[in-house]
């Protein structure tokens, strides 16, 4: 397949560009250095890369940990919205439009929910980062002629990018408790785990949002729990709310990051029949750091 991936240079976009190599044709959107050059926000001699590819996976964004100023917050949701809108008016034009778009997205779609169990079809959440996974999705349209997936990504686990990193340098300095309460849930999936899901949706007629978490959210007491047993630290005490306010206040990100509450599971996923090889923590955690 030919397939042209925006956002290649990311934690997920560089595990996506080296299993694409294995047996595919790779082409990058890139605002600098090597591959076809965009600005992610007009057309340009770029989009005629689209046109006749098999497949189109947009994973441009900046970080939502950036504090949120209103700055920033502009920031966050245009690095999103222009080039999904942009990518949109590509394939509306081309003659030969991709089969597939993959468009990332994000649990924070679901907003803080306590407890509550969320699948694709649970509704928007409220507040700033519910409101910008809406218009991500939305700037998107419906291409008449393209099958197009919604990323919904969870905490995805790496060692060399994504939440992990941090969560580890703490754990392994004896800081590695629990955030706040420690029971809003985390919806984490291993990295190869959300590489392989991409594929399985491209080769497997899979249209809509999908969820990029593992079967088995758990919160952050029991995640914390689980690294620091991995990684061989003893119990260490919470870090409570209001020190988060104060890390925000100095440049840190938003409290509502660490603590908000989405117990998301990948109900599209294991209705159709995608195969976890992580399924639970533990075993992925052991895998990441052995």
């Amino acid at each position: 397949m030919k397939i042209v991936i925006a956002g290649a240079s990311g934690f997920i976009g560089h595990h996506l560009s080296s299993r694409i190599l294995d047996s595919h044709e790779l082409i990058q959107l890139v605002r600098s250095g090597t591959g076809v050059h965009w600005d992610g926000k007009t057309l340009g001699p770029w989009a005629k890369e689209l046109d006749g590819a098999d497949v189109v996976i947009n994973l441009a964004g900046a970080p939502v940990t950036l504090p949120w100023t209103q700055t920033n917050k502009k920031l966050i949701l245009e690095s999103r919205t222009f080039p999904t809108a942009v990518i949109a008016e590509a394939i509306n034009l081309a003659q030969k439009p991709p089969k597939v778009w993959i468009n990332g997205s994000a649990v924070g779609y679901y907003g803080n929910r306590a407890d509550e169990i969320l699948d694709e079809l649970s509704a928007v959440g409220n507040g700033f980062l519910p409101e910008t996974c809406a218009q991500w999705e939305n700037a998107a349209g419906k291409p008449p002629n393209t099958r197009l997936i919604f990323l919904r990504t969870g905490v995805v686990l790496g060692t060399d990018g994504g939440a992990l990193v941090p969560l580890l340098r703490l754990t392994s300095a004896f800081l590695g408790g629990a955030v706040g309460s420690g029971k809003q849930w985390m919806p984490w999936i291993h990295v190869d785990d959300l590489v392989s899901m991409m594929f399985w949706a491209i080769e497997n007629n899979i249209s809509g949002p999908i969820n990029g978490t593992a079967p088995n959210p758990v919160t952050n007491a029991d995640f914390m729990t689980t690294l620091r047993k991995v990684v061989g630290r003893p119990w260490a005490p919470p870090t409570p709310a209001f020190g988060l306010k104060l890390v925000n206040k100095v440049g840190g990100p938003d409290p509502s990051v660490l603590l908000d509450s989405t117990r998301a599971i990948p109900k599209q996923a294991l209705d159709k029949g995608f195969k976890f090889e992580f399924e639970d923590l533990l075993p992925a955690l052991q895998d990441l750091l052995a």
